[in-house]
């Protein structure tokens, strides 16, 4: 009897290791101040203190402004990090956000030009996570990226174990009709089918989408905020967890999962 529960122990110790492969990396966090009662500003970074972008919301009067660094820093000689993009809201304006440590705690955000539309900034914002007016908490923007990646390796890789993983325990499908759930056990032979599922809005497929995004905004296109906790694709949806991102959804009957054939 003994021995017949051996390879139950050790199939359960290998789903376990491998969870804690997922989750072993602390969630990004972010540090959010306000500085006076119309401006916040907030950074993000990695558990190791890399910088992942740095961001400014403003207002005066009737007047309101948000722009967010997009795309990754570049360290400066003086060790401060520079991010740099160009801003469709804004536009189409050239920004850069430089963000200085200060301290072991503390930061300081410079956005140039030293304005947030038509609303003046000061020239260097201090942040700190022991400020009263700051709060620092889990990124779920900067997760998301992180998930992103993730999924993209574990279809390049054909890791079955890691997609699974990424998986909620149980995933909803959507096929020609009604909704239709599943074990998360079905997507560990489907990352030959993955890239293939589309949208239906407009066709576009999640492989391409993989390719030709790195850092996703959860507010632009192909991506949606459905709510605080989900975020969908049209092809397939991601719901937060206290893990991190999961994937939750997809567009397509469970059926293309378990007949799908390795590559």
């Amino acid at each position: 009897m003994a021995r017949s529960l051996l390879p139950l122990i050790a199939s359960l110790l290998a789903v376990f290791n491998a969870q804690a492969q997922v989750t072993k990396d602390p969630l990004p966090t972010q540090l959010v101040c306000h500085p006076s009662d119309n401006l916040t500003a907030n950074i993000s970074y990695e558990a190791g203190g890399a910088l992942l972008g740095a961001g400014v919301y403003a207002t005066s009067g009737t007047h309101e402004c948000s722009v967010q660094s997009q795309g990754a820093g570049v360290a400066q000689p003086d060790g401060s990090v520079r991010f740099a993009w160009t801003d469709e809201v804004e536009g189409n304006k050239r920004y850069q956000a430089i963000v200085k440590r200060v301290g072991n705690e503390g930061y300081t955000l410079a956005l140039q030009p030293a304005g947030c539309g038509t609303i003046a900034l000061p020239a260097a914002i201090a942040l700190s996570t022991q400020g009263k007016a700051c709060k620092a908490g889990v990124d779920r923007d900067a997760a998301f990226v992180l998930f992103w990646r993730q999924l993209r390796e574990a279809i390049a890789r054909r890791d079955g174990e890691l997609l699974q993983r990424l998986s909620l325990p149980q995933l909803e499908f959507s096929p020609d009709s009604g909704t239709v759930k599943a074990p998360a056990s079905v997507i560990r032979n489907a990352a030959t089918c993955i890239p293939g599922i589309v949208t239906t809005e407009s066709g576009t497929d999640i492989g391409t989408m993989l390719k030709a995004i790195d850092t996703p905004q959860l507010d632009k296109p192909p991506l949606s905020r459905v709510a605080d906790n989900r975020v969908s694709t049209g092809a397939f949806e991601a719901r937060w967890t206290a893990q991190g991102w999961r994937l939750s959804w997809f567009n397509t009957s469970p059926a293309v999962f378990s007949t799908c054939k390795p590559g």
